[in-house]
C-alpha cells in the first residue's frame, strides 16, 4: 500500500499539467489534488477557425471549456444576438441542468484548443467528491446568478 502512495505522490506532483483547470471560473477553488482528479478526465479538442463544435437541438455529451481561441454561440437560448467566448469560459454547463441538450450552435472563430468533459464523467466527479462538487455547483450558481442578470438587463433595453 505504501508503494502505491509513493507512485500517486510522484504522479501527482511530477507534471503540474492540470494547473491549466484554474483558470476556469468553475475550478478555481479546487485544491491541487482535486484539480489533478478532474484533469484526469478530461482530453483537449482542438478546432479550425470556421469549424463547427457542435450544433443546437443535439444532446449534450460534453463539456467544452475555452483553454484558446474565440467562440461564436449562435441562438443561445433562443436569442437572435450572437455571444462570443474566449479563454477561461465554458460551454453546456446550464445545458447539463436543463433540458440536456445544446441550446445553441458553437462555430470556432479562431483555431481554438478547448479541454472536453463528458456530461458523465462531470456528474461523477460533482457525485464522489462532495466538497469539490459544492465548490463546481456554488461557481455554477454564481455564474447562473450573473447570466440572469445579463439577459434581464439587456431584455430591460428591448423594452425602452
Amino acid at each position: 500500500m505504501q508503494r502505491f502512495f509513493t507512485w500517486l505522490k510522484g504522479r501527482f506532483k511530477s507534471s503540474r499539467k492540470y494547473l491549466v483547470l484554474k483558470q476556469y471560473s468553475l475550478f478555481a477553488d479546487l485544491s491541487d489534488f482535486e484539480l489533478y482528479l478532474l484533469y484526469e478526465l478530461t482530453h483537449t479538442r482542438c478546432f479550425e477557425a470556421g469549424e463547427l463544435i457542435y450544433e443546437e437541438g443535439y444532446p449534450l455529451e460534453v463539456i467544452y471549456f475555452v483553454h484558446s481561441g474565440d467562440i461564436k454561440l449562435k441562438g443561445l437560448y433562443g436569442s437572435t444576438t450572437d455571444k462570443q467566448v474566449g479563454p477561461g469560459e465554458y460551454l453546456g454547463i446550464f445545458d447539463m441542468y436543463h433540458g440536456k441538450k445544446r441550446s445553441s450552435t458553437a462555430i470556432a472563430q479562431s483555431d481554438a484548443s478547448l479541454h472536453a468533459i463528458s456530461r458523465t464523467d462531470m456528474i461523477s466527479f460533482i457525485e464522489s467528491r462532495p466538497r469539490a462538487g459544492v465548490k463546481i455547483l456554488s461557481s455554477i450558481a454564481s455564474d447562473f446568478c450573473r447570466f440572469v442578470f445579463e439577459v434581464a438587463k439587456d431584455n430591460e433595453h428591448k423594452l425602452d
